[in-house]
């Protein structure tokens, strides 16, 4: 069975239970992107599952290098709205773009029915980023998907990720989306680089604190 938590390695986001999603809000230019992939990393007994909307397969398995994911076909899987590229270290299933989300959600629930059936339970997902999936079709039919996918993630006893450039919407539409998460990490550009601060969790910090979007290297 898996634990009951997700733990967030050099990063001062506290344990977090198992089955919780939470809404990453902050602008790309100050290290957002890079904090979903690292919140994504976990250890041996874990898979990660990414949904991109705006940047190619290629790109986001060297996002999840980077951000310390082990890419491997056999607990790393992309949904690919972007276009199907070949021959990538990751299993990679096509969507014909950001308004599929039906398509998306099918191809979604197919990968994680594949990492169960291997005996990879504890499985973090990424939806990144929800800002697109809101330019191709209304709010009510991205909540109604966001809201969707907390419940598959909460099923299964997951932990998801799902980012959102408060700076292109509006504070309705966020608060909207986010109204589903269980919780809230917020990013900002501080004075001696990014600060983030947590919402909703039990333990944690409220206050901005500094992180480095990459890992540390040994």
């Amino acid at each position: 069975m898996p634990e009951e938590e997700y733990d967030f390695a050099d990063l001062p986001v506290p344990p977090i239970r198992a089955g919780t999603s939470v809404l990453l809000a902050g602008p790309t230019h100050a290290g957002t992107r890079q904090l979903a992939f690292r919140l994504l990393a976990g250890g041996d007994d874990e898979g990660s599952i990414v949904i991109t909307t705006n940047s190619r397969a290629e790109r986001v398995i060297e996002d999840c290098r980077t951000a310390g994911v082990t890419v491997d076909p056999d607990r790393t899987a992309v949904v690919d709205c972007v276009g199907d590229d070949e021959d990538l270290p990751a299993r990679v299933v096509g969507v014909s773009g950001p308004a599929d989300l039906t398509g998306i959600g099918m191809r979604y629930s197919k990968l994680y029915q594949t990492f169960h059936e291997a005996g990879l339970d504890r499985v973090r997902t990424g939806i990144c980023s929800v800002t697109t999936l809101l330019s191709f079709n209304d709010l009510r039919t991205v909540s109604r998907f966001v809201h969707t996918m907390v419940g598959r993630i909460d099923s299964v006893d997951g932990f998801g990720v799902f980012l959102i450039d408060p700076g292109t919407q509006d504070e309705r539409t966020v608060s909207t989306v986010g109204q589903f998460c269980g919780a809230r990490i917020e990013v900002r550009e501080g004075d001696a680089g990014p600060e983030l601060r947590t919402r909703g969790l039990a333990t944690g910090n409220d206050g901005w604190t500094p992180f480095d979007p990459l890992p540390e290297r040994s």
